[in-house]
């Protein structure tokens, strides 16, 4: 199965929903199993990404366990200049987890250094910081010195959020 294949076959399932009924990924693998083609939920989340950024218009809903949605408009599809702002990162991560990094970020130029890999990736800017929190602890972000810095800084501005919420030990109803 070639991935462009794929990626037309899931803007067509896409094309099918509209935000009263919208699907979400594991249900859309299931539809491409239906077609022959298997595919993971992480791949077709990438999919989806690489979709919006190239102009369709899909949505996650705001309850993201509903899935996504395409607005229904007669240019759903744009067809936009892609130009996706890259930024060029390097990061660390042990051998052992070389398929989880390489599974999020795709293929780069990597390095071995002992029991680690040192690799470097052109990572579209609007998805850098989602690929580093779902990596968590698999991965070290080591340069550019700037970006590391912001990491840094969501990081402790999330940590700090949930540490005020554990501290106040009352239930608001903030959750609702």
């Amino acid at each position: 199965m070639q991935p462009k294949l794929k990626l037309l076959k899931i803007l067509d399932i896409l094309r099918e929903t509209d935000a009263t009924h919208p699907i979400t990924a594991p249900s859309i693998c299931t539809r491409l199993a239906e077609m022959g083609i298997k595919a993971e939920r992480k791949s077709v989340c990438r999919d989806i990404n690489t979709l919006i950024e190239y102009g369709c218009n899909i949505v996650l809903c705001h309850d993201n366990k509903l899935g996504y949605y395409m607005i229904q408009e007669e240019n759903a599809v744009t067809h936009k200049p892609v130009t996706l702002d890259l930024v060029r990162i390097t990061v660390e991560f042990k051998k052992a987890d070389g398929d989880t990094v390489r599974g999020i970020m795709g293929q780069g130029e990597e390095t071995e250094e002992g029991d680690y890999i040192v690799a470097e990736y052109s990572v579209p800017s609007s998805s850098l910081f989602e690929n580093l929190f779902t990596l968590g602890t698999v991965m070290k972000l080591t340069a550019p010195t700037e970006l590391k810095e912001e990491f840094e800084k969501k990081l402790s501005e999330v940590a700090d959020y949930y540490k005020r919420r554990r501290d106040t030990r009352n239930i608001d109803f903030w959750l609702l």
